[in-house]
């Protein structure tokens, strides 16, 4: 009875997370632009998907269109421009916990891009980022 509840939990949790998608854009580069000589965030959009027998896609999609679908289709609510894609990692753990997973085998697919960022947003992100950056140093002064 524990197994199978314990089993049913597991199940429940893979997924839950197999819907998610985790995001990530650096914003702070000290000052520094990117190779056009402007302002450039840095995104990165992670999926987790499940494949059945290690090949058959089971639960999730990662497929790299839709991947590159979820990433543009944020940096564009972000009004964001210029896009270039600079990385793409597709990582399959059937080798993770055998034999378990080679029956419900975990895929992480990962696409990272740069990008112009909005102006008015870069504007805004810069002013943060800089108060933050002088209310962090007055919190633990270093006396000698």
């Amino acid at each position: 009875m524990l197994r199978q509840a314990l089993f049913i939990m597991l199940l429940g949790f893979l997924l839950i997370l197999s819907g998610c998608a985790f995001h990530s854009t650096a914003k702070d580069w000290n000052g520094l632009t990117g190779s056009d000589g402007k302002p450039t965030y840095y995104k990165t959009t992670t999926k987790v998907a499940f494949k059945l027998l290690i090949v058959v896609p089971f639960i999730g999609n990662n497929a790299i269109d839709g991947m590159v679908d979820d990433l543009t289709k944020e940096i564009a609510e972000a009004k964001g421009n210029h896009v270039r894609i600079v990385q793409g990692s597709n990582e399959n753990y059937w080798y993770g916990f055998p034999p378990f997973t080679w029956i419900l085998t975990p895929v992480l697919t990962t696409v990272s891009a740069e990008y112009v960022p909005d102006q008015t947003a870069y504007i805004d992100d810069q002013k943060k980022i800089r108060s933050d950056e002088k209310s962090d140093t007055g919190l633990n002064p270093v006396k000698w």
